[in-house]
């Protein structure tokens, strides 16, 4: 039972499901979450750390960085469940496609230019308007 709580205590959050959202596009390094998410540093650590003690996601250290993933290949059958059916569930989202968009963005400059921005991404340039 405490599996099954704890997965879907983590899943509860929106800002967790935002997480989970960005990260089934492929692992991100803690800067460039916290960039995507304009969301201070301590804030998306605990959050980090709620859905990775729900079997949810996955870190790797790489020098100083530390990357996130989903952690597809989780002992948890509800994490396992959640990331399957979360993979479906609300897409047409503006707030997720806003942040797919800074994903986007934050993976083409990679985790070196966000921390060096600290933790900002940059302005994205809009098309001038026809008159």
């Amino acid at each position: 039972m405490r599996g099954y709580e704890s997965v879907f205590k983590a899943a509860a959050d929106p800002t967790r499901v935002r997480i989970l959202k960005i990260l089934e596009g492929g692992r991100l390094c803690v800067c460039q979450i916290i960039a995507i998410l304009s969301l201070g540093q301590s804030t998306v650590s605990k959050h980090l750390f709620l859905l990775r003690a729900a079997g949810l996601i996955k870190d790797r250290r790489d020098r100083k960085w530390v990357h996130y993933s989903l952690d597809r290949g989780s002992n948890s059958p509800y994490a396992a469940r959640m990331l399957r059916n979360l993979r479906s569930w609300l897409n047409e989202d503006p707030v997720i496609a806003k942040d797919r968009e800074r994903a986007t963005i934050a993976r083409a400059i990679g985790p070196m230019a966000v921390c060096e921005r600290k933790m900002t991404l940059p302005a994205r340039r809009r098309p001038p308007k026809k008159r």
